[in-house]
């Protein structure tokens, strides 16, 4: 039985062939034997004893025939159904692994070559389920690579149709899901960046070019072009419907790398602006200054009546030179973090009532009616210094601004966990297009104006920042013709 278990396919079926053979011959074989030998004894024998003899050798012959065939096919289909049955089984599990199912095993049962190919077929499930994990694993490295740059990516296929865009790029370009498999045109509407990309198909070496995408926040994008060195095995059958193959092309396509550079550009623009104003407030005062002294130098200071008027015109240029320097020196500080701030518990009235007395001077100079309502506030935490700061910018700008004969109002209150500070006036006030930039350094609503009444441009950039260093905000309101109101938010103190 061992050694039956131990045969083939092949070798079963020709040793069940030869055990039918020899289990129906033998009978077969003694039947005819034993009819001849009659019929031998009988050869004296009338013919019709032979031919009797004859006729029950031959129906003796045609009973074993028909034996052996019934007692074959029996046997055979026995056989088939014992070995196809295994085969059944193997087919059934092969179905499986080719629906993906990777976690069922063949079963070893049978003997010879259906026990080798299960073997074989198990062991190729097992290398295959390795090799997916490994292919999922570096997926999953790759994905979470592009998804974690902060610059964009973008893979196209040999016919300049997008293929990969990763999370950065999406955000940059505002890409949704359907730019998968269209063309880059179609894509991001950008005639510089289709071009730069065709350029990069024709050349070997890479493409750089700066172009603007997005749609409500355009973003200004370093863009470097260049030829994948090897083919493309990434599916399409989800991204092109025209791709029937397995989705691996043909031919290398192109990869294009992002570097957004809106925020370089934007400080480069700003250092640009913070230089050409600064000369250009310098320049004023610097000529001026220069101008008035030349004067005096060629006989001007023989004229008492002209020399004091040049000495004023130096003078009040070099304060405003000052003022410009302390500013710019302020904001500096400011901006590089090296404008300490000591945050304690102050009350605001006496820091609004000082300010006040400062500017009372220059208030009834231009008759404008200074007026202060600030009882019983509670403490807030800030900086005195900066707090007399922020409030000698405000009110000087108002007074200045506000025009001869207006009414200035400093209003505090007590809301919630917050003091604010309001200082409004009854001016022309501000044209909504200037709001938005109106704390920016060196801008002003009315460049002229602001020059002629001794304004650096800087003051509303330094309240800001004074502001924010005390935790808190502010914000501004306007209306033309009815004047404006700055609001100062300070955290009460605890």
């Amino acid at each position: 039985m061992f050694v039956l278990r131990r045969l083939g396919i092949g070798a079963k079926l020709v040793a069940a062939t030869v055990l039918v053979l020899l289990v129906a011959g033998v009978p077969i074989e003694r039947l005819a034997a034993r009819d001849m030998e009659a019929a031998l004894l009988a050869e004296h024998s009338p013919r019709a004893a032979v031919d009797a003899a004859l006729s029950r050798s031959r129906r003796a012959m045609l009973f074993g025939m028909g034996a052996v065939i019934v007692v074959a096919v029996s046997v055979g289909a026995a056989t088939t159904f014992f070995i196809t049955r295994p085969i059944r089984r193997l087919t059934r599990f092969a179905m499986a692994m080719s629906e993906g199912d990777l976690s069922t095993r063949a079963p070893l049962r049978g003997s010879g070559e259906l026990r080798q190919l299960a073997r074989a077929l198990n062991h190729l499930t097992s290398e295959l389920s390795r090799s997916i994990a490994e292919v999922r694993t570096e997926r999953d490295l790759l994905a979470g690579i592009l998804d974690g740059m902060s610059e964009g990516v973008l893979v196209l296929d040999r016919d300049g149709r997008i293929l990969l865009a990763n999370r950065a790029l999406r955000a940059m370009a505002s890409l949704g899901e359907d730019a998968l498999g269209r063309s880059v045109i179609e894509a991001t509407r950008n005639a510089r960046l289709t071009e730069a990309i065709q350029l990069a198909g024709q050349r070997d070496e890479p493409v750089d070019v700066e172009v603007e995408l997005g749609r409500t926040l355009p973003r200004r994008l370093l863009v470097r072009v260049s030829r994948r060195k090897g083919p493309v095995h990434i599916r399409r059958d989800a991204l092109d419907a025209r791709a029937e193959h397995d989705g691996a092309s043909a031919e290398p396509g192109l990869i294009a790398v992002f570097h957004d550079v809106t925020d370089l550009r934007r400080l480069e623009t700003i250092r640009t602006d913070f230089v050409a104003n600064v000369s250009h407030e310098l320049r004023t005062p610097v000529t001026a200054i220069s101008t008035a002294a030349e004067t005096l130098q060629l006989g001007a200071l023989q004229d008492p009546h002209e020399a004091a008027e040049f000495v004023d015109v130096i003078d009040r240029h070099a304060k405003r030179l000052r003022h410009l320097v302390d500013d710019l020196l302020d904001l500096s500080k400011i901006e590089a973090k090296n404008f300490r701030l000591a945050l304690a518990e102050l009350d605001i009235a006496p820091a609004i009532d000082h300010v006040t007395q400062l500017l009372a001077e220059a208030a009834r100079r231009r008759r404008v009616t200074l007026t202060v309502d600030a009882t019983a506030l509670p403490p807030a935490r800030c900086d005195r210094r900066a707090l007399e700061q922020v409030l000698m910018n405000l009110l000087d700008n108002a007074i200045k601004y506000a025009g001869e004969g207006a009414h200035v109002t400093v209003k505090a209150r007590s809301v919630d966990q917050q003091v604010t500070i309001a200082v409004a006036d009854d001016g022309p006030g501000i044209p909504p297009h200037h709001l938005g930039r109106i704390f920016e350094r060196f801008y002003r609503v009315d460049a002229g104006r602001s020059r002629d009444l001794g304004g650096t441009g800087l003051g509303l950039a330094i309240v800001k920042h004074l502001v924010e260093l005390m935790n808190g905000s502010i914000e501004v309101e306007s209306a033309i013709g009815r004047g404006t109101q700055f609001t100062v938010r300070l955290a009460r103190a605890a």
